[in-house]
């Protein structure tokens, strides 16, 4: 489905934007190979969806170097559908695999958020208080000490900047992810984050070529979007 798509990317970038910033490291740890359990779900747009599968991400070079990869099975009205995303960050630059068109997606997260400044410059913490978040406590995640941070639509647990839990609920949507498997300071070869031979899209490329197709959001969950996007502004 469309919406789900959309919403699957919208939140891939959110947390992206979340942990990209222009400082030397991203993370505190060199590298990893982190696996997560994914389960969610809800009612968008009428459609009742359910969704469970798993996520695995690769980062090097402190987290300059990151590769996401995601599996889900979603039940929506009774049928079911596999999805396959990736998500690249590459030095500031974030790419989104789309495996029905074949092609690569580059997105600018400053330009997606609508700031002004050509690029990230705030921490995870930071921009959860930009969104009018607040460190509400600490939890273990897999043995790893977090801190827990928490807005109105999301909960993030951060150990060294790395995410090792989230929970959002967006657009009527639920997502939850958790770390089952950590392994830091692992070796991570560029062939092991290796995206697929397809061609690449800009992301007014992209968005021109499939306006025509991209489904209505509701009133409010157009407000709950435009509403976070301004929260991530750069003051």
């Amino acid at each position: 489905m469309k919406q789900m798509k959309i919403w699957s990317v919208i939140f891939a970038l959110i947390l992206t934007a979340c942990t990209l910033h222009a400082e030397a490291k991203r993370y505190d740890v060199k590298s990893g190979i982190i696996e997560y359990a994914v389960s969610g779900g809800g009612n968008m747009m009428g459609i009742k969806t359910k969704i469970e599968g798993k996520s695995k991400t690769l980062f090097k070079e402190w987290g300059n170097i990151e590769l996401q990869e995601e599996t889900t099975k979603s039940v929506i009205m009774g049928r079911e559908e596999h999805t396959r995303q990736t998500t690249k960050i590459d030095n500031g630059k974030v790419y989104v695999v789309d495996y029905e068109q074949k092609i690569i997606v580059q997105y600018d997260p400053a330009m997606l958020l609508q700031s002004k400044h050509k690029d990230l410059v705030k921490s995870a913490k930071e921009m959860m208080l930009a969104m009018g978040g607040k460190k509400t406590g600490e939890e273990t995640i897999q043995g790893y000490i977090c801190e827990v941070w928490e807005t109105q639509q999301m909960k993030l647990w951060l150990h060294k900047g790395i995410l090792l839990k989230s929970e959002a609920n967006i657009m009527g949507i639920t997502h939850t992810s958790v770390a089952t498997d950590i392994k830091f300071n692992a070796s991570v070869s560029d062939q092991d984050i290796k995206l697929p031979d397809f061609p690449i899209q800009t992301m007014e490329e992209n968005m021109k070529n499939n306006n025509k197709n991209m489904p209505l959001m509701t009133p409010e969950q157009m407000q709950q979007m435009q509403e976070m996007m301004k929260n991530f502004t750069l003051k």
